[in-house]
């Protein structure tokens, strides 16, 4: 079972169903006219990219971090906690600051900072399993506005009706909002918004333990 990141943000968004996609950065270099797709010589878990590579045409494979079937527990930023008896637990930032422990922190008891980033997070502690059902290749701003949606945004103006009306702006939508987050990752060009960078695409859906363990 491989771990996949979210933010608090997105772990609330997939908490309450509004979030089924997610986009991770191809790191490898795509030219930008590539086409994408799988032929007979394409292995398996891999995608097909064709196009100009070190200066004539060829065929490239690039293996997917993810496949269709695949079942991911959620890295989350959390904390420990522990009960008057000793028995540890965990609480996760996107529920909120927890009351009912007379103790909560991190791993060292130290109350400065008892957040501990998700990329530390351990698989017993995950609470959230996602199955992969598909997957695809895209540019960033190929995005569609149902396909935004699926990523968790909410709606986000971007000009108002009156500068769509005279400056041919947009209106509320949710692939502004979309782009808008993206860049809020701290993406540098070009893999920001503007340098418009290759993506995987997985959809997902949460499942229960039990579906996880068999049960």
């Amino acid at each position: 079972m491989k771990p996949i990141i979210f933010n608090t943000k997105m772990i609330k968004a997939i908490l309450e169903s509004r979030k089924t996609q997610t986009r991770r950065i191809i790191k490898e270099y795509i030219p930008e006219d590539a086409k994408w797709g799988y032929t007979f010589f394409t292995p398996k878990h891999h995608v097909s990219f064709r196009g100009i590579f070190d200066g004539q045409y060829g065929e490239k494979f690039y293996k997917l971090p993810y496949w269709i079937g695949d079942i991911l527990y959620v890295r989350e930023t959390f904390a420990n906690t522990w009960t008057p008896d000793g028995k540890e637990g965990f609480v996760y930032k996107a529920d909120g600051e927890p009351s009912k422990f007379p103790y909560w922190g991190n791993a060292n008891q130290c109350k400065d900072e008892v957040w501990i980033p998700s990329i530390h997070m351990p698989k017993k502690a995950a609470r959230i399993f996602l199955k992969v059902t598909d997957i695809k290749v895209q540019r960033i701003q190929d995005i569609t506005e149902d396909e935004a949606k699926k990523e968790g945004i909410k709606e986000k103006a971007s000009y108002n009706h009156y500068s769509q009306k005279f400056f041919n702006g947009l209106d509320d939508n949710y692939k502004y909002g979309f782009g808008k987050l993206w860049d809020s990752c701290g993406y540098k060009w070009p893999n920001s918004w503007s340098g418009n960078p290759w993506v995987w695409v997985f959809e997902f859906e949460k499942i229960d333990i039990g579906e996880v363990h068999g049960e």
